[in-house]
């Protein structure tokens, strides 16, 4: 991911922020969305990249190990819903 070094007053000014804004042009253009961090931290701190890959995901989501919930209510005593 690219990164903006700011000007330190925009830096000062998005540091005070309490939520999200929309970031826009002299001309009132949206050029993106800033959400603020709750804590300041170093750039090489930060987890960037997503614990897994897209495949990765997608073969989890085809796992399938659960049980109905008709066989769980029924080992509860609830019968069917």
């Amino acid at each position: 991911m690219d990164q903006i070094i700011v000007e330190s007053a925009l830096g000062q000014k998005l540091g005070e922020l309490g939520g999200q804004v929309v970031l826009c042009d002299s001309e009132g253009r949206a050029l993106g969305f800033f959400s603020p961090l709750q804590e300041p931290v170093r750039v090489d701190e930060l987890r960037l990249e997503p614990p897994l890959s897209i495949a990765e995901t997608e073969e989890l989501r085809k796992v399938r190990t659960g049980k109905p919930l008709s066989e769980i209510l029924g080992r509860l005593g609830l019968g069917s819903p």
